[in-house]
């Protein structure tokens, strides 16, 4: 299994609209990736003292090997989702996962 994981940046809506545009407008993008086995999305909340949280959230794509994710990371279903993103003006970072270590 390979995963990436992608912090998703604030961009100029609030925290709520800028959820919903993940979920119901940016999702339905991503998940058209070819081989995508698994897409999750943690949204951020707000602070102990109500304050705007600096990410909206991150997420997680899940891909059975290797050359599954990169036919994806290549494929224009992946620019597409990428260039989605760009438009709303959030800024995202994304990490390739080696390993997931259990520690409870």
């Amino acid at each position: 299994m390979v995963r990436i994981e992608i912090i998703l940046f604030r961009n100029h809506m609030t925290l709520e609209e800028q959820q919903r545009w993940w979920t119901e407008d940016h999702a339905p993008i991503a998940r058209r990736m070819p081989g995508l086995r698994g897409y999750f999305i943690n949204m951020a909340g707000r602070g102990e003292g109500a304050e705007e949280p600096e990410i909206c959230g991150t997420d997680t794509l899940s891909f059975d090997s290797w050359e599954a994710a990169m036919a994806a990371y290549e494929s224009p279903e992946w620019k597409a989702a990428r260039a989605h993103t760009q438009a709303s003006g959030a800024k995202a970072l994304r990490t390739w996962v080696r390993e997931q270590i259990t520690v409870i």
